[in-house]
């Protein structure tokens, strides 16, 4: 009996044991070899703010695939502004947001006034696979505000960016909505194995089917709401409210307005999930080259993205093409901004981004159209001007064992979205780092070894 009871409880605290959070290695491009790096945190971002009573960061919080306002999950950024929270030892509710864009976390069909859609000018027709038969689409869109003050003198403003609920009501329901588990589909469902239809739905239905969307003409328009959406938080950042830009509008009137203003605030960051990361970096880049100075670029010069599982180089293969070469950025070494890519080692849909553009650069030739652009062998600092921006690897393991006492897999979906809810990651994110170490001086966040005394 004895024996049993070792057995029961050495189970019972094997499925409770979690992998020790550990930083395996920091990686940046512009060092001149592996295993260096450093970057400066959000608080630093917002410190760079003019000298005034409150100090601030905007954030553009941007997800990935999956059923994002799904009311039974966790709210979009949730988890995020709870970590930020903590990392400053404040309380926070289990819930802090709404599941939907722009209503109330208690009362989800409540609306608020934190809110807008951005539109199309006018709706676009998508022709389908059948003849005659068309796809419309019109509003791309839903950002909300939502604000955090952390003391008397600093304040997170997170503008949370949805496009989950609205693609899939205007384009993937008509293609894979006969095959959730949701509504008219759900007999048919039901007809799987209970895992089994868990894993198809999220994986699949609600998942992959947001990649191979945004990789088709889709994403173009994704990417021009996410900009709208971006001009119109510059706006609000400047004074100018979503009331008073009526709640919705399309994104190239609001971007309109926003560069006729003369917008000063303070500094804007981007915090990205999963395919969120891949949209981030194609604006971004769009931006960069577009050969014009708009509100775009006064926000993303210098800033930082902080991505959070990216599939860059898996998605990059849709880049591939036959068209024009991709142009140089012309912003200065110290305009250019820093992606930084937190990556759990154990993660299936995650890569590192510096040894892709090394494996990129060595295996590929020079555009014989780009002239004078020879070298004379391989420079990462030289990569880093050819793309305009900067990487960073942060390589971390956190994920725990799915199945007790078998140490040689660990829980995948954790490993692909639990990030944020490492405190350490927070500390990264927050503060900075150098090395493999949180730059500690200046931050005032409440570290975890002091937490812990």
């Amino acid at each position: 009996m004895r024996i049993l009871c070792l057995v029961l409880l050495s189970c019972l605290l094997s499925a409770c044991a979690s992998t020790k959070f550990s930083v395996l290695e920091i990686n940046s491009l512009s060092a001149e070899k592996s295993g260096i790096g450093e970057f400066e945190g959000l608080e630093y971002l917002a410190r760079r703010a003019p000298i005034t009573q409150t100090q601030r960061i905007n954030i553009i919080f941007l997800h990935g695939i999956g059923w994002v306002e799904n009311p039974e999950d966790k709210p979009l950024a949730n988890s995020f502004i709870q970590g930020v929270a903590k990392a400053y030892n404040l309380e926070t509710p289990e819930k802090t947001v709404s599941s939907l864009c722009g209503r109330d976390k208690e009362d989800e069909q409540s609306p608020r006034k934190n809110y807008i859609h951005i539109k199309e000018a006018t709706p676009k027709l998508y022709r389908t696979s059948i003849p005659g038969r068309n796809l419309e689409i019109d509003t791309l869109v839903c950002m909300d505000k939502q604000v955090l003050p952390v003391g008397n003198d600093l304040e997170f403003v997170i503008y949370r960016v949805f496009w989950d609920e609205l693609m899939w009501e205007s384009l993937q329901f008509a293609h894979v909505g006969q095959d959730d588990a949701n509504g008219d589909s759900s007999n048919f469902a039901a007809l799987r194995k209970g895992v089994n239809r868990s894993l198809k739905d999220k994986l699949v239905n609600f998942g992959f089917s947001d990649a191979v969307m945004y990789l088709g003409p889709a994403g173009n328009e994704i990417r021009s709401a996410i900009r709208g959406a971006m001009c119109a938080a510059a706006l609000d950042a400047a004074g100018v409210d979503f009331s008073r830009l009526g709640h919705e509008g399309d994104y190239k009137t609001i971007c309109d307005t926003a560069n006729r203003t003369s917008i000063q605030t303070d500094p804007f960051a981007f915090v990205t999930e999963s395919l969120g990361s891949k949209i981030a970096l194609d604006l971004i880049r769009e931006v960069m080259t577009d050969g014009t100075e708009t509100v775009h670029d006064d926000m993303i010069k210098n800033t930082q993205v902080f991505m959070l599982a990216n599939q860059i180089p898996l998605l990059g293969l849709s880049d591939i093409s036959m068209g024009e070469p991709f142009q140089p950025s012309d912003y200065s070494a110290s305009e250019r901004p820093t992606f930084i890519a937190f990556s759990e080692i154990n993660d299936f849909l995650t890569y590192e981004l510096v040894p892709f553009y090394e494996q990129l650069y060595r295996n590929s030739s020079i555009d014989p159209t780009l002239v004078g652009m020879a070298e004379d062998g391989f420079d990462r600092r030289r990569l880093v001007e050819k793309l305009g921006f900067n990487v960073i690897d942060m390589r971390v393991e956190f994920a725990p064992p799915l199945i007790p006492f078998v140490k040689s897999f660990v829980d995948p979906l954790f490993a692909h979205n639990g990030h944020v809810q490492q405190p350490r990651i927070m500390e990264y994110i927050l503060c900075g780092a150098r090395g493999r170490d949180v730059k500690i001086d200046g931050c005032g966040v409440i570290f975890t070894n002091q937490k812990q005394k």
